[in-house]
């Protein structure tokens, strides 16, 4: 059964989903705390193009503005900053680890996460991505396929052409900006995103065994049960609301649907409803 504030957070984030965003909101606010260019966020609080994101003590996850299926967790005392441009996404990895789940990208043609050294361009996939100090990058790949490359200012910097190289499920890959890339490492363990423990990413998934059905960081962080139950309540709002309200009365009618929303969940499962709210007189 859901806590109430369980219910809240996902009528919250469903009337965020039913509405429509700024060019430059990229991003909500999901889970954990943490700021927003230094400002303490809120579940449900969109984040603009550039702001940086910064987990506190705990995981914190976010998930695309127009691209709800791809989900970015950071680990304890992690940052990062998004932009987009010509149907591109870029993740800045600028300290700690990030944990990539890339589903459906939406308006995204492909996203891209790049840290000190590479530049991982994703197509769909779920993997793991640590900057390490000294400008070392690691990116371990759980399933699926990414493309990396060394990030184009070092290729400059080290005189090289750039090449790419194509990573499979269950392999890693380092890259330094005074080296380059390295060599493909074979991993014999599902990296995970954890609270702590001093452990590099390399180093987790080189020694571990196995574990590769678990997702520590996605069990920690999917408490609201967001993924399973408010997609389709969302879509089905978000036309409703686009096709049959005015401007006028987007505010007057989202009020009513997140109070139905939580209404429906509290008495049990979330079952889409039969038809949209009646605008007010």
């Amino acid at each position: 059964m859901l806590s109430f504030r369980s219910c809240l957070t996902m009528a919250i984030l469903v009337v965020a989903w039913g509405s429509s965003f700024a060019a430059d909101q990229l991003a909500v606010w999901q889970y954990g705390a943490g700021t927003i260019a230094a400002q303490p966020a809120e579940i449900g609080a969109l984040i603009p193009a550039e702001a940086l994101i910064a987990s506190d003590t705990e995981m914190v996850r976010v998930t695309l503005a127009e691209a709800p299926q791809c989900h970015l967790t950071l680990s304890p005392h992690s940052r990062m900053h998004l932009t987009a441009a010509d149907g591109h996404l870029f993740v800045y990895l600028d300290e700690g680890v990030l944990q990539a789940n890339i589903g459906n990208k939406g308006p995204y043609s492909d996203v891209h996460v790049l840290g000190a050294a590479i530049d991982v361009r994703v197509t769909g996939t779920l993997f793991v991505v640590e900057r390490v100090k000294g400008d070392t990058d690691y990116v371990a790949l759980v399933e699926g396929r990414v493309r990396v490359n060394p990030r184009r200012d070092v290729a400059l910097a080290l005189s090289e052409q750039t090449h790419a190289i194509d990573l499979t499920a269950r392999q890693g890959l380092g890259g330094t900006v005074q080296g380059g890339l390295m060599a493909v490492d074979t991993l014999t363990g599902r990296p995970q995103l954890t609270t702590g423990g001093g452990r590099g990413v390399q180093q987790n998934a080189m020694t571990k065994v196995g574990g590769w059905d678990e997702d520590v960081a996605m069990a920690l962080t999917n408490g609201f049960m967001f993924d399973d139950l408010s997609h389709p309540i969302a879509d089905q709002l978000r036309s409703q609301i686009s096709d049959q309200v005015s401007h006028e009365v987007v505010t007057e009618v989202t009020k009513q649907v997140t109070d139905t929303i939580v209404l429906q969940i509290i008495g049990g499962a979330a079952q889409p409803l039969a038809g949209p709210p009646t605008p007010p007189q």
